[in-house]
């Protein structure tokens, strides 16, 4: 059986995949302690608000991990240091 491997964010993919709201509110202490306990958010994230984009062309930002699971980034506050992601939502139309 061969065992795949993780990937940097697959933590933040599974914390909002199991979560089942349709918005969730996360500081970025419950990112740390949560889903970054051994390294922490990368410090970009805690700066730069590009980082959270919800663009999965750059996989070395966080954006895999939360479109994977289905949420977008709705807000974000650097200054207050909070994110607020909600599902992302089907449309009919489109198929």
């Amino acid at each position: 059986m061969v065992k795949e491997r993780q990937k940097k964010y697959d933590s933040v993919t599974h914390y909002l995949a199991t979560n089942g709201g349709s918005q969730v509110t996360l500081t970025f202490t419950q990112f740390d302690e949560l889903l970054f306990p051994h390294s922490g958010l990368p410090r970009t994230a805690r700066t730069d608000g590009d980082w959270w984009a919800n663009d999965h062309k750059h996989p070395e930002k966080g954006a895999y991990g939360w479109l994977n699971a289905g949420y977008q980034v709705a807000q974000v506050n650097l200054e207050k240091e909070y994110i607020v992601f909600n599902k992302l939502l089907k449309s009919n139309w489109l198929f």
